[in-house]
């Protein structure tokens, strides 16, 4: 009997597990996966707006492909040419943002800012095809309820 017993539980045991692995909702997993929207390009200057852009990339789905925009150390570097294709820059030092606006790279305006990062586009002669959906992807969770509560909470980043 208790076999029997056992054999019982043991199933039940796997067959929850099966249906969580497969996210059924009777697990709470009723978490919505973002739509795959393709890949994106965006340059960054600090292991910390990595971060930020890695809980960009969870939110919104985008898979992003990351330029640093720090030349190595004793290397005058620039800035551009570290950003390569990139279509969205996100930079924490404003000398960065400089030189980057020099080389035609434009602000994102209008956008509430609760982590003090500065947030450029692309020159159009940059692949503009690039730019919109994802300038404005970023732009819409920038101003969005996360970056909020990732500005109330900068434990959660690192």
């Amino acid at each position: 009997m208790k076999k029997l017993i056992s054999i019982v539980i043991i199933g039940i045991l796997l067959f929850a597990t099966a249906g969580c692995s497969c996210g059924l909702s009777c697990c709470g997993s009723g978490q919505k996966v973002p739509e795959a929207k393709g890949g994106v390009s965006i340059a960054y200057d600090d292991p910390y707006v990595k971060k930020v852009l890695g809980y960009f990339q969870a939110n919104q789905g985008y898979v992003i492909t990351f330029s640093e925009l720090r030349p190595a150390e004793g290397e005058q570097a620039d800035c551009n040419a570290l950003a390569g294709k990139a279509c969205i820059a996100v930079v924490k030092d404003e000398a960065i943002a400089e030189a980057l606006r020099a080389a035609g790279w434009a602000d994102v305006s209008g956008t509430e800012n609760p982590l003090g990062l500065v947030v450029l586009s692309a020159p159009d002669g940059n692949e503009p095809d690039r730019n919109g959906d994802a300038v404005s992807a970023f732009k819409t969770w920038l101003g969005g309820e996360e970056p909020k509560y990732l500005a109330d909470n900068p434990d959660l980043i690192g």
